[in-house]
């Protein structure tokens, strides 16, 4: 697949690769004012992904947002996208403690560029058994 012209694209391979590393992974789960793309729990973790194609600033807000109930958060863009995202916004995403994901267009695999730190911000862990209790 060579490239991505819809955001929806970057979705099975995001969800291929942290179920690979282990995670139940959710879609469009509610995280305060936003919905994350992708949340991956395992054991007492929360992980949350923001996949974009081309808006890194609304990623990051969005990504920050998500902060609020997460563990770990990672935005992801295609790989022919990440030098642009490094280059303008690099110094933010580590201050912030954002992880960056590269998702390879021709082979879908997932690199990690920028791992995500713990985060500061959090004030509530949203759980797998609550989003459970939700869908019923």
């Amino acid at each position: 697949m060579y490239p991505f012209y819809l955001e929806i694209e970057l979705i099975k391979p995001v969800e291929n690769y942290l179920k690979n590393e282990g995670y139940i992974v959710k879609r469009e789960v509610r995280i305060g004012y936003c919905r994350a793309d992708i949340v991956g729990f395992k054991k007492n973790m929360v992980l949350s992904v923001e996949l974009k194609l081309n808006d890194w600033k609304k990623a990051i807000m969005q990504a920050k947002n998500y902060q609020l109930g997460s563990d770990y958060v990672y935005l992801a863009f295609p790989l022919q996208k990440i030098f642009n995202v490094l280059r303008k916004a690099e110094l933010i995403l580590r201050k912030e403690g954002i992880g960056l994901l590269a998702i390879n267009e021709k082979t879908n695999e997932i690199k990690v560029i920028l791992k995500s730190k713990i985060s500061r911000r959090m004030i509530g862990r949203i759980t797998l058994n609550e989003l459970n209790k939700k869908n019923i």
